[in-house]
């Protein structure tokens, strides 16, 4: 089971949350993962939109991927991974594996360069951006500035294919993310959304943007946000997004990316990690196989990871 977005790490950074100690509040920390049957999460190098575009962003991000490597440092029960293998081994061994994703394209300062070095500390994905627009993206949530991904921007693209960094179009405008799947040789992701048909919010994906995302062989994540869910949201409003995303882009192309540790208010019944067994439950409820199952909540995002890093491969060769 992999979890595609978990925001955890400001928490770590902010409030010195000891992500290895049981808490009584926030979502998520090891021994609740591990009781949630969570074996893999991709933390979330979050960089709010007030630190600009500026080095102070990409400072912040840096400051974020330390905190959560001293913290995992030297630990027999998870470790920090890259790969779709190096989850795998860490499955093996009884560990949780950890990746790291950046959120807020911004935190880039729209240069190949940040990214190249953001990419060696090990962020697998970026967010093309938050809830701003950005110099090189427009945002679903801010006025456009440029009808969708401009020059910059699809370099930009261009150079996240060839570092097996995965484009997640969480937060874009629909505009940004159709210029994104024109542009990108990689299976793209949406790390945290859910579906606009279910509850027709922006920051949901349409049924157009799930249809090309299947075309383009990416995967989707439902994300658990109330408010993106929809009223009086619960595990059976959750489960209604997955199914629905299942119908329209198909079994190959859904995920779980819960915003967990991001969010103020999640679905009544998956109030923290240790809860997502009932999202298996449902979905055996609902009449999905087994198989189609392990795919919806982990082998996706393997794919996904392991064509990433192969084109990847292939560009360095």
């Amino acid at each position: 089971m992999i979890d595609g977005h978990i925001d955890t790490p400001t928490l770590m950074l902010d409030r010195g949350y000891a992500v290895g100690e049981r808490h009584a509040s926030g979502h998520v920390d090891l021994p609740r993962m591990r009781d949630g049957g969570l074996d893999a999460a991709i933390f979330s190098i979050y960089v709010a939109r007030s630190y600009g575009e500026a080095q102070a962003a990409t400072d912040r991000a840096l400051a974020m991927i330390d905190a959560v490597q001293r913290q995992l440092a030297g630990r027999d029960d998870a470790v920090l991974v890259r790969t779709a293998d190096g989850i795998l081994d860490a499955r093996r061994r009884g560990q949780a594996a950890i990746l790291l994703g950046l959120e807020g394209g911004h935190a880039l300062q729209a240069s190949p360069d940040v990214l190249r070095q953001l990419a060696a500390k090990g962020v697998r994905y970026v967010t093309l951006t938050h809830s701003n627009t950005n110099a090189f993206a427009d945002a679903a949530t801010d006025r456009a500035r440029w009808g969708g991904l401009n020059d910059t921007g699809r370099g930009l693209v261009a150079e996240m294919n060839r570092l097996g960094v995965l484009v997640d179009l969480s937060h874009v405008s629909d505009a940004t993310f159709f210029d994104a799947l024109a542009v990108t040789r990689a299976p793209v992701i949406l790390s945290h959304s859910s579906a606009r048909a279910v509850h027709p919010h922006v920051r949901n994906a349409s049924d157009a943007m799930l249809a090309a995302l299947a075309e383009n062989g990416g995967v989707a994540m439902v994300n658990l946000y109330a408010d993106y869910l929809g009223p009086g949201a619960t595990v059976e409003t959750t489960l209604d997004h997955l199914q629905h995303m299942a119908e329209v882009a198909g079994v190959d192309h859904v995920g779980l990316g819960s915003d967990f540790d991001g969010v103020p208010r999640l679905p009544v019944g998956l109030g923290d990690v240790t809860r997502l067994p009932w999202l298996t439950h449902g979905l055996l409820r609902r009449g999905f196989s087994e198989a189609d199952i392990r795919k919806m909540l982990g082998g996706n995002v393997l794919r996904v990871l392991r064509e990433a890093e192969r084109i990847a491969a292939a560009s360095s060769s």
